[in-house]
């Protein structure tokens, strides 16, 4: 079984430019959080089929594995 995404919340880079933080819940109870630029988001929506950041929410990790090089081989 994978991690899949467990929560999302918009937020501000330290450059002041929009980002999406990013929970993972891990199979094991483990959580982990990754943060994902707002060109990233838009890819990441298209690829999971949703139209918003919150409907990611039980989706697994893999959907936000849309740039090269790939997260997984």
């Amino acid at each position: 079984m994978t991690a899949t995404i467990s929560r999302v919340q918009l937020t501000a880079t330290h450059d002041g430019e929009a980002a999406v933080a990013i929970e993972l819940t891990f199979p094991n109870g483990g959580r982990s959080q990754v943060h994902i630029n707002a060109d990233e988001a838009v890819d990441v929506l298209a690829l999971a089929g949703v139209a918003s950041v919150d409907a990611l929410v039980g989706h697994p990790w893999t959907v936000l594995d849309v740039r090269d090089p790939k997260f997984m081989g």
